[in-house]
């Protein structure tokens, strides 16, 4: 199966290549016709033509020789008349030529997109690496009307076919832990990459999967070891293995199943609340704020009620630096300017405070 996969992939790169090769020669073409071919009809011409004393009229000359059917002057010399026979020749199949190495490059553009090939120019972007049925809810919460930061999505995955089905979102088929697939995709560049236990390969088990997502993480480091790192790992057991990594985040699916599945039991209704708070449908969100200038230095007892009055917000933690959180700070505790609030609140809310 992995060997017919490749066989078809490596067809459509060949075909793409072809592609590529023709429209390059047709631009080639192009570009002798109508900028070189007047340099040179000038360079024959200027000293005994007084219809071509200056380049730009070698240019009109190739204009209306183009259009018209036959010379738009009088050619004095024998390298003019050799330049004008051959954009004869040239421009008789030019425009049909251009329109056809055009629409070749939109076909390459197109199967390029669809069937995950070429590269991205992306910068600062977020990398999705892998694909399982998270994905899509991770771009719809990444392109909430609440994400005051939208920034270009890329996913990598070793998929024949586009999974996002998202027109803004970006598809590079490859494997997420080979460095060569990770550069198509920008990794380079990212500022944040989201690992996922990829479900391309449904017969792999758990271990296995959870495997291939600490190849990823190595890979992703080597490349980019300055962009955040969000991984998914399956087995709790497998956490020892990622921490020898330097992924900013793990996420224990068992873990934090079996805690959200006991805390409903123990305080039932929990799950709602914690669903409520961390998607983005038409009621509270946490969100990140900085701190306010004429709260810098403030105590939070007095941030809890000023947030409370001019937003209706709640504040329940303080942000030091990208992911050190202090929940429920103490009363006394002072604000800094570098810091950053971590608040309960709507979006109407906050939209219209700020």
């Amino acid at each position: 199966m992995a060997a017919a996969e490749r066989q078809t992939r490596d067809k459509q790169e060949r075909a793409v290549r072809r592609i590529n090769k023709r429209f390059w020669q047709l631009a080639g073409l192009a570009l002798f016709v109508l900028v070189v071919a007047p340099l040179l009809f000038w360079f024959f011409e200027h000293e005994r033509n007084a219809d071509v004393q200056q380049i730009p009229s070698a240019y009109l000359w190739i204009v209306r020789t183009l259009i018209e059917e036959g010379s738009a002057y009088d050619i004095k010399t024998a390298g003019g008349f050799l330049v004008f026979y051959v954009v004869q020749i040239a421009g008789i199949s030019l425009v049909a030529f251009v329109s056809g190495a055009i629409a070749s490059k939109l076909v390459t553009t197109v199967m390029q997109k669809g069937k995950g090939m070429g590269s991205t120019n992306a910068k600062d972007h977020i990398v999705i690496c892998g694909w399982s049925g998270k994905g899509a809810e991770i771009i719809r919460e990444l392109r909430a009307r609440e994400v005051q930061d939208p920034r270009r999505i890329v996913v990598l995955a070793n998929l024949e076919n586009d999974p996002t089905k998202v027109d803004d979102v970006e598809f590079f088929r490859g494997d997420p832990s080979d460095e060569t697939d990770l550069l198509r995709a920008g990794i380079d560049r990212c500022s944040m990459a989201i690992v996922l236990a990829d479900e391309s390969m449904p017969a792999a088990t758990d271990v296995e999967r959870d495997a291939r997502t600490l190849f990823t993480v190595l890979a992703v480091e080597t490349v980019n070891a300055d962009a955040y790192t969000c991984v998914e790992v399956i087995r709790s057991e497998n956490r020892r293995h990622f921490l020898n990594t330097k992924a900013n985040e793990l996420v224990i699916s068992a873990e934090v199943t079996g805690a959200l599945l006991a805390g409903s039991a123990a305080n039932p209704g929990l799950s709602k609340v914690v669903t409520n708070l961390v998607t983005h449908p038409e009621d509270q969100e946490f969100y990140r704020i900085p701190v306010p200038a004429d709260l810098v230095g403030r105590p939070v007892s007095e941030a809890l009620v000023t947030l409370k009055e001019r937003q209706d917000a709640l504040l329940v933690g303080i942000v030091r630096g990208i992911d050190d959180y202090l929940l429920n700070p103490p009363m006394t505790q002072t604000l800094a300017a570098d810091e950053h609030l971590l608040v309960i609140s709507s979006f109407v809310r906050m939209d219209a405070a700020s």
